[in-house]
């Protein structure tokens, strides 16, 4: 808050000994205090954050009236003062004049807000009902955020579109109710920072000065009635949500057009960790919002540190579905700051975008282009073999060590190497970078050396090992290990699965890899409804509901019906396998849920 020092505060407040300061950012603020008293107003400007402020202080059209007379400087007219009664001169009674008509009453300045400043009152259970709503949606925005990292940018959009407009048709409708305004704002505030950190895109929505008409040009699509109220704003996106997330290819759930892979080689988390450590050596902590300004210019950087963005983004690619049961969410750190870089870079780096674009398929011979797994456990003994050999040598020089790190590199990635390099450390920590000639090596001995002080050793791989499927058989779940930690803690549990439609093979995969007893509801009203009374008397032990799917009035319904008989309510996106595993994980406190 500041004052200028202008004298915009009425004189009559401040004759009344009322201070006043002002703040403006991307809007106004002003506050105007005495002793205990507090009034805020905001506006886009000084003078409406004044009225907005004044109407607060002076609520009926009465006060406000008076108000506007002492700031304008009107007073009562005068009353004639009586003469004083003078020595009587005869005894003749002299009949007075008739009396002059009363002049009328001076017209008052009317304020351009008199009529509009007393707030309706609402009825307290409909505010109750409306926060509570409010709470559900920062709830789902929580329950959501490993599924939400995953997704696209465009799928992040329509989803952030949908919680901001519904958000704000409360606000509209219960106008100057503050706790209501108090939850639209955090809402805001928690997709705001979702956005900074996962860059999906700018999201006009959440602006302060948004318009309920933006999400029709945010969606992507044309209307000839756009919305004129936040209320229809969410029905439109609502109604019109599967056509904005159409793709021209085929896509998955979260909106990728990945086709199933092998598990890359090495373990995804180190392979995710490698990624974090290259693009936060460029553009920050990617779970801070981005810095304003690059360390080194995007115009300087290194051809050979962009080349590694590329690498890193295809690695991710690669990830994606086996990181889902372990980090989901620094995964969709990572690629929403590589998102950043891309745009900082401009058309320097074509082939980043091409990789960052969800619609763009990963060619299915790139991953037959480097060695085979029998090839790679071949590559990983023989390399433990030499490590072995040096360890029990007396002596080796380092021209035999530089041989067995460039052999050791091609065999593992950079933490499988500070494991496999334990028992040579010293002569690790004791190599010079410059002694390797190519410049590759050398970043790749400093980043060895940087892991082996900072202790993030990987894990490396056993003789024991099976032999991985034909990519087009391993469309295994990722989260296997997930489902087994899960399993023992909800096996035989009723659960109520509340989906859109019916799905009998969902249904039988779910109650195969966790044991649930498992009643369906495909989302109609009517069995929503009698599905709500069976929650009354305890008949389930979850209540699972697919948010992908379902209409918001309905996960309202089902979550205070839930609630009101101490149920666990569990959303599970669009309920696969592993995203219920993941959802049940995070609800029972399982510490490997992401």
């Amino acid at each position: 808050m500041h004052d200028d020092g202008a004298r915009w505060l009425p004189k009559f407040l401040a004759d009344s000994g009322y201070r006043h300061a002002m703040y403006t950012h991307q809007w106004t603020e002003v506050l105007i205090w005495r002793d205990t008293e507090r009034w805020l107003g905001r506006g886009p400007d000084r003078d409406s954050a004044l009225e907005d402020a004044l109407t607060q202080m002076f609520p009926s059209a009465a006060a406000r009236q008076l108000f506007d007379r002492f700031r304008d400087g009107l007073q009562e007219p005068a009353r004639p003062q009586a003469a004083p009664p003078s020595a009587a001169v005869s005894a003749e009674v002299i009949p007075a004049p008739p009396a002059p008509p009363a002049p009328p009453e001076p017209e008052l300045p009317r304020s351009p807000i008199v009529g509009r400043i007393q707030l309706p009152t609402y009825p307290a259970a409909a505010v109750a009902e409306a926060r509570e709503t409010l709470e559900e949606i920062l709830k789902d925005i929580q329950d959501m955020r490993p599924d939400f990292a995953l997704m696209s940018p465009r799928y992040q959009k329509v989803y952030m579109l949908a919680w901001i407009s519904r958000a704000r048709s409360f606000d509209e409708q219960f106008q100057g109710e503050h706790k209501i305004t108090v939850l639209v704002r955090r809402i805001a505030h928690e997709l705001t920072n979702l956005s900074k950190t996962l860059w999906p895109g700018s999201v006009q929505a959440l602006q302060m000065n948004a318009v309920p008409a933006c999400v029709v040009t945010e969606l992507g699509l044309k209307t000839l009635h756009a919305p004129k109220t936040w209320a229809e704003a969410h029905e439109f996106v609502q109604n019109h949500r599967e056509r904005a997330m159409t793709s021209e290819v085929p896509v998955d759930d979260y909106g990728w057009a990945d086709r199933p892979r092998k598990a890359p080689p090495g373990q995804p988390r180190a392979l995710l960790r490698e990624a974090q450590r290259a693009v936060e050596a460029i553009a920050g902590n990617v779970t801070d919002p981005p810095p304003r300004h690059l360390t080194t210019p995007p115009e300087e950087l290194p051809n050979e540190q962009l080349d590694a963005l590329v690498k890193h983004a295809q690695a991710l690619r690669d990830i994606r579905r086996f990181i889902a049961a372990e980090d989901p969410e620094t995964w969709g750190a990572v690629m929403g700051r590589l998102r950043w870089l891309a745009g900082r870079l401009g058309e320097r780096l074509p082939q980043l975008r091409r990789w960052l674009d969800p619609e763009f398929i990963p060619p299915p011979e790139r991953a037959k282009t480097g060695p085979s797994a029998d090839q790679v456990r071949q590559q990983q003994a023989t390399v433990r073999a030499e490590r072995d050999a040096l360890v029990a040598a007396d002596s080796f020089d380092d021209e035999a060590l530089l041989a067995f790190l460039g052999r050791a590199f091609d065999a593992h990635n950079t933490p499988e190497v500070a494991s496999l390099v334990q028992p040579i450390r010293p002569r690790i920590d004791a190599l010079r970078p410059d002694l390797f000639e190519d410049r590759r090596m050398r970043r790749r001995l400093t980043g060895l050396q940087d892991v082996i002080k900072r202790g993030e050793l990987g894990v490396l791989p056993s003789d024991s090992d099976s032999d991985l499927e034909e990519e087009t058989e391993d469309v295994d779940d990722p989260g296997a290990h997930l489902v087994a930690q899960v399993r023992p803690k909800v096996e035989g549990k009723r659960v109520l699965f509340v989906s859109n439609r019916e799905d009998p093979d969902l249904k039988s995969k779910l109650e195969e890899s966790l044991g649930l007893d498992i009643t369906w509801c495909d989302g109609n009203a009517r069995k929503v409804q009698a599905q709500c009374e069976s929650i009354s008397r305890h008949s389930y032990d979850y209540v699972l509901i697919a948010t992908g799917f379902q209409a918001h009035n309905i996960d309202g319904i089902l979550a205070r019906a839930a609630r009101a008989s101490a149920i666990p309510y569990v959303r599970v996106f669009k309920g696969r396998p592993l995203a219920v595993a993941r959802a049940l994980a995070r609800s029972l406190g399982v510490a490997s849920a992401a």
